[in-house]
């Protein structure tokens, strides 16, 4: 693992051109601004985006295709500017203080750590906290293709790829299929160039997915050098990839390296809290964690490590759910769907692995479409666990979302701009990979979130993103990715393109299996802080007591465990990073060191 790298400074200290801890930064001065770049950039220089900055202000980072935090330093006002999906650094920041890492904060003398409750219910709802909320009160984050501008001792914040920019311009495309397959093909393989130019050793990440396979097969057309790929399995488990991960290792001329999860990994929390700050939780972290772990023990250390993460979002989701919602709500039956819901949270029959438990997965997944999906706990089962006067009534990020739609086109739109691209995106799956990167000192770039793709995609009619009709789609017929697909389907093995699609997350029950590894973390959580400040303990030990249930039980429908797990995994994520940030245990490396 590298050793920190992180910044800390003052707002005031910046503007009086105490630029020290900036120094792993590059930089470029042009008249009075300074300007300092951490990352990259892919088709443009420094200059040029200094140049640009001087004359359009905040409008020159645009267009840039890029993975960085930029700061730029004038006379008397610091303009700070995230990349479109935040593949770059993290900024948190308070009204005196800004750095690239939450933990930061809690080293700061005469700085009190206080836990901001909001944040971290929704983290346990949700798995994460929305920008620009944080974990902690007093602290906040720069969203994702945001520019915070201070001046005047005043911090401002808006977003450079706005909702209406976006609406503006969703399927406006006339590119026939056949043309829009073309250009597409063609704004992937640039996207690649660029990020490998200069490159001697090229590494990627390799699932059994169209995604991967596409970066591989694309990249063997432009590059014939040197090429390392990696993946990630799970011990003993059905769900594992690496026999269709080796084969394209195999076709493509890539010497491979994998590693299959046991459990284990989840002892490793802290260093991964360490990286993202605020408590984050996703199905697809510890895979992420372990593949940038298995980089640095191949010890190849790749110039670029290319990732095909966030396609699928950029494409649409859930195009099934997308239409029975759109179905339901026009005959006007939501209202019974939502009483079901309710029920959902007040029966103790719904939280049994029966058919009552299944229906309200199902129909809480179509209910609540227009939001990020909730593994954890829902707001009326977290304001019942917790003690009196901690509670969320609502999700801060939803408050925008719109009321009604022209049509289900303007639908599909509004999901994929407001949760595929803003949430899952730019909040979850780009944030856990390069988190887990910079962790380990690899260099990630995503050639599936290039501005020019981005900018391509948001033009496609939805019948070139999820192919379907409504009818299709509400009975789990449309085509996901379609322009994706027909693009590479020629090109890819067929068993890769005639598989299912199962998804880049772990089965989380792995990391709950071992009797021994899980009754001491269950031990610790009976007594852990964080836990009693906020939860009511005999709710505690009826969750821990149902998990030692379907624990020792091999009965259960896979997506009941699936969220149970999350749940427990969701508490301990809580617990570890109260012990870190909140009684500043920020040394911690492992949970061992907590029991």
């Amino acid at each position: 693992m590298e050793k920190s790298n992180h910044f800390l400074l003052t707002f005031d200290n910046l503007l009086k051109g105490d630029f020290l801890a900036l120094s792993d930064f590059e930089s470029l001065k042009l008249e009075n601004t300074t300007l300092f770049l951490k990352g990259k950039l892919y088709g443009s220089t420094l200059t040029d985006l200094l140049k640009n900055y001087v004359e359009n202000g905040h409008k020159a980072f645009q267009l840039i295709d890029g993975d960085f935090l930029c700061i730029v330093v004038d006379p008397n006002k610091i303009t700070i500017v995230r990349d479109r999906h935040g593949a770059g650094n993290q900024l948190f920041y308070s009204s005196k203080y800004l750095s690239n890492s939450l933990l930061a904060f809690a080293e700061i003398d005469g700085f009190e750590c206080q836990p901001n409750h909001e944040g971290l219910l929704t983290f346990m709802s949700i798995g994460y906290i929305p920008s620009p909320k944080t974990a902690l009160k007093g602290v906040s984050k720069l969203n994702s293709g945001f520019v915070l501008k201070f001046e005047s001792n005043k911090i401002e914040t808006f977003d450079l790829f706005d909702y209406k920019s976006y609406m503006q311009n969703a399927g406006k495309s006339k590119l026939t299929v056949d043309e829009a397959v073309g250009e597409y093909e063609k704004l992937h393989k640039s996207a690649i160039e660029t990020r490998i130019k200069g490159a001697q050793k090229v590494g990627l990440l390799l699932s059994g997915g169209y995604d991967s396979g596409g970066n591989i097969s694309a990249l063997r057309e432009v590059y014939q050098g040197d090429v390392v790929s990696y993946s990630i399995g799970f011990k003993d488990n059905p769900w594992t990839e690496l026999p269709l991960a080796k084969l394209l290792s195999e076709k493509y001329n890539s010497r491979h390296y994998d590693y299959e999860i046991d459990g284990s990994e989840i002892m490793q929390l802290p260093q991964i809290l360490r990286a993202t700050g605020d408590p984050f939780q996703e199905g697809g972290l510890l895979v992420n964690f372990t593949v940038m772990q298995l980089v640095g023990k191949s010890g190849e250390k790749p110039d670029v490590i290319l990732g095909g993460d966030g396609n699928d979002q950029h494409f649409g989701t859930s195009g099934k759910e997308l239409a029975m919602h759109w179905k339901l709500k026009s005959k006007g039956v939501q209202f019974l769907q939502n009483w079901y819901d309710i029920l959902g949270d007040s029966i103790s029959s719904f939280d049994k692995d029966s058919i009552l438990f299944r229906t309200e997965f199902h129909n809480r997944k179509i209910l609540h479409i227009q939001q990020s999906d909730t593994f954890g706990f829902s707001l009326r089962k977290l304001n019942n666990m917790t003690l009196k006067g901690i509670n969320i009534d609502s999700l801060h990020y939803l408050k925008n979302a719109p009321k009604s739609y022209k049509n289900f086109d303007d639908f599909f739109f509004n999901r994929n701009y407001n949760i595929d691209i803003k949430q899952v995106i730019n909040e979850v799956i780009l944030f856990k990979s390069s988190r887990m990167s910079e962790l380990f000192g690899n260099k990630m770039s995503f050639p599936y979130m290039s501005t020019e793709l981005y900018n391509f995609l948001n033009e496609m009619p939805v019948n070139y993103k999820f192919k379907g009709t409504l009818e299709e789609l509400s009975a789990g017929k449309g085509v996901s990715k379609y322009l994706h697909k027909t693009y590479l389907k020629p090109k890819l093995p067929t068993e890769i393109t005639n598989r299912k699609k199962q998804g880049g997350f772990a089965p989380l029950p792995i990391f709950l299996k071992d009797d021994t590894q899980r009754r001491a973390l269950f031990a610790y959580l009976r007594h852990a802080d964080g836990v009693k400040a906020i939860f009511r303990m005999d709710k505690i030990e009826s969750l821990l007591n149902q998990y030692e249930t379907i624990a020792t039980s091999k009965s259960y429908w896979f997506w009941y465990q699936q969220v149970k797990a999350n749940q427990i995994i969701n508490l301990l994520t809580l617990a570890v990073w109260w012990e870190m940030f909140i009684n500043k245990k920020t040394n911690l490396q492992n949970i061992n060191e907590l029991m």
